[in-house]
């Protein structure tokens, strides 16, 4: 069970950054500019420029710190269900016990394999609960991210009259590109000064 919430928590957080990709690849048509720093400043207006996604993430510090809440969150769940998890374990161990020493009679039986069904059921269904929880307030996040970072291009692409902003990250199909025109920097500078 903590093997699939970490599993569920790394998955959970590639999805935002594979959402943050897909989206600002595929909802970026109108996009503009902000003021920006001495990374960009040489490259020439109408030029074709990218940002970094990998890098951004990990350098913006809003969402690093709301990722270390989710995990956070994550853990506390986690812990939660394990706990809860090894009781019930404890309790079919303990039914199992009486049923064998024959301390129970078959109608006592019955009763205790259905209470201990229903704590499974119930176990699972909390388990359930708290993995949607945890999807949603990522996906939240996600749009958060993504309308702060829209926001910050389209201030960027205006000021600098860039043609196009796009995306260079494991996955894109975006395979070469010029390091003189990454503005990664420039709009994690933006971003963490707009959180400030």
């Amino acid at each position: 069970m903590k093997n699939e919430l970490s599993i569920v928590n790394i998955l959970l957080i590639l999805a935002v950054a594979f959402l943050l990709v897909d989206k600002f690849i595929s909802g970026n048509k109108g996009l503009t500019a902000s003021s920006t720093a001495a990374t960009s400043a040489n490259i020439p207006e109408g030029s074709i420029v990218y940002i970094n996604t990998d890098s951004l993430l990990s350098n913006y510090g809003f969402f690093k710190e709301e990722a270390a809440k989710l995990e956070q969150k994550g853990k506390e769940a986690e812990a939660s269900l394990q706990a809860r998890g090894q009781a019930l374990q404890r309790e079919f161990a303990q039914a199992q016990n009486r049923v064998q020493t024959g301390t129970l009679t078959p109608r006592q039986v019955q009763e205790e394999e259905q209470r201990l069904m229903q704590k499974q059921q119930s176990l699972a269904a909390e388990q359930e609960r708290l993995g949607q929880g945890l999807m949603a307030d990522q996906q939240a996040l996600q749009g958060i991210i993504q309308g702060k970072l829209k926001g910050i291009l389209e201030e960027v692409r205006k000021e600098k009259g860039y043609q196009y902003i796009l995306n260079y990250a494991t996955g894109t199909g975006v395979l070469m590109v010029d390091k003189n025109l990454d503005i990664t920097n420039t709009v994690v500078e933006l971003l963490n000064n707009k959180e400030n």
